[in-house]
């Protein structure tokens, strides 16, 4: 029988033509890995574009001090050591970690007005043997991207001051507890000094200084005060010797010089001496002239006696009935200074007398407040030990409040977020390497499975 010849339609030509090729199963493989890579190539060519902003961020490697001395206290020295000096953590790795936590993304993702999965995670370098941390973040775009960063940096200092004032105002509490403490026993040291001051009479120790200065000064003004009396002694008996006449007659002698009726008799008596003398030279005792001159000398004699006993007291006119002190003034002179010198001794010695009873004043009183200068002197030293524990524990706390780097260093912006100029990804030329080596790598591998058993055989008749 003999079978008749049919054209075979184009249908039945794509249909023969499908399974000549799916009698290959290898090439399917192969074509069905190639669109794979192109497709993987296509999608990562045409994803939206990516931007990568960069930062950098350094810590200081040294630490600080600084020392307060406070006047009759104390002093306080505040001390911040090197971030790196102790070896059981790095802080760079805290700040790593504290970039990449949850508190700080979310603040970063609200100053960008982003949600927490839209911001992304940043990507952080640590530089070794450095202290630097090299910091990138992406962005849909150039801007975004670097706003992104600086976003990033400003949550990270926002967190960093939140935890160093948490850590200050837990530190402040702490202390206050305790000063209050020390302030308590700061008042009961001044109550304790203000109660023995009411009660005594003693107030400072600059009181019991001063009586001691005081007794020492009355002590000393006694020894120069007798030197000068003893001085004016010689002086005055020295003078009262060579005059032969003590300093209270020649106080006399000036009030009777001064008297005008004993001036008077004074004169009187000398006239009737003169002529009594002259009378007795030339007529003899017995002549009725001298016998009247005698009466007239014994008259004036007596009323002398008379008026120098009313006024200076009795025997003066025998001393000073033939003395005219203003016919001699270099004599009244030294009467004067007799008289002055003799009036300064007394005033000396009473000066004396009154030191000597205050000396002994001074000393009663002296030993009343020796003993009360003990116990307030005691009670002193209790009050300036509570006041330097108390202003020790404050000056630490105010040191303490500036030191708010000690837990946290300082980070500083080594280089600010960069503006991106290219786009961080896709690569074109990156895309179409990968593409390039995945159709070689699939190639080689379909060869390889075509062949496998030319190549077994090789290898068998090798061995």
């Amino acid at each position: 029988m003999k079978y008749p010849i049919m054209i075979p339609t184009g249908y039945q030509r794509f249909r023969a033509q499908v399974y000549r090729i799916l009698k290959w199963p290898y090439l399917v493989v192969c074509l069905c890995g190639y669109l794979f890579i192109a497709l993987i190539v296509m999608l990562y060519l045409n994803k939206a574009p990516v931007y990568q902003s960069e930062l950098e961020l350094v810590l200081p490697g040294t630490g600080a001090s600084s020392s307060v001395a406070l006047d009759d206290v104390g002093q306080v020295v505040s001390q911040t050591s090197a971030p790196f000096s102790a070896g059981g953590f790095n802080p760079r790795v805290n700040y790593k970690e504290m970039l990449l936590s949850r508190g700080v993304l979310n603040l970063a993702s609200e100053k960008t007005s982003l949600t927490a999965i839209k911001f992304g995670r940043p990507k952080i370098t640590l530089t070794e043997q450095t202290s630097i941390l090299a910091v990138s973040i992406k962005g849909s775009s150039a801007k975004q991207a670097q706003a992104k960063a600086w976003a990033l940096y400003n949550s990270l200092q926002d967190e960093l001051n939140r935890l160093r004032g948490d850590e200050v105002q837990h530190r402040d509490a702490s202390i206050q507890r305790v000063l209050a403490d020390y302030r308590v026993r700061l008042n009961e040291a001044r109550g304790n000094i203000l109660q023995f001051q009411e009660r005594s009479s003693l107030v400072s120790q600059d009181q019991f200084s001063l009586l001691v200065s005081s007794l020492q000064t009355v002590k000393e003004k006694q020894l120069y005060l007798q030197a000068e009396a003893s001085n004016l002694a010689d002086y005055t008996f020295g003078l009262g010797k060579n005059l032969g006449i003590s300093a209270d007659l020649a106080g006399k002698a000036f009030i009777l010089q001064s008297d005008v009726e004993f001036r008077g008799l004074l004169k009187e008596l000398d006239v009737s001496t003169s002529q009594l003398s002259e009378y007795q030279s030339r007529w003899g005792d017995g002549h009725p002239k001298v016998i009247a001159e005698q009466q007239r000398y014994k008259i004036a004699r007596e009323s002398l006696l008379s008026r120098s006993n009313t006024i200076a007291g009795p025997h003066a006119a025998s001393v000073f009935s033939s003395l005219d002190l203003e016919m001699n003034p270099k004599r009244a002179q030294m009467f004067a200074d007799l008289i002055e010198a003799s009036a300064k001794e007394k005033g000396i010695k009473a000066q004396i007398d009154d030191l000597h009873r205050s000396e002994l004043h001074l000393q009663d009183q002296l030993k009343i407040y020796a003993r009360e200068s003990a116990v307030l002197d005691r009670l002193q030293r209790e009050f300036d030990l509570a006041e330097a524990v108390f202003t020790s524990a404050a000056a630490r706390l105010e040191a303490g409040k500036a030191d708010v780097f000690a837990s946290y260093p300082v980070l500083q912006l080594l280089t600010k977020p960069s503006l991106p100029t290219e786009i961080h990804s896709p690569i074109p030329q990156l895309g179409l390497a990968a593409g390039l080596v995945g159709f070689i790598f699939i190639t080689s591998g379909v060869t390889v499975l075509c062949n496998r058993r030319r190549i077994i055989n090789v290898l068998l008749k090798r061995s």
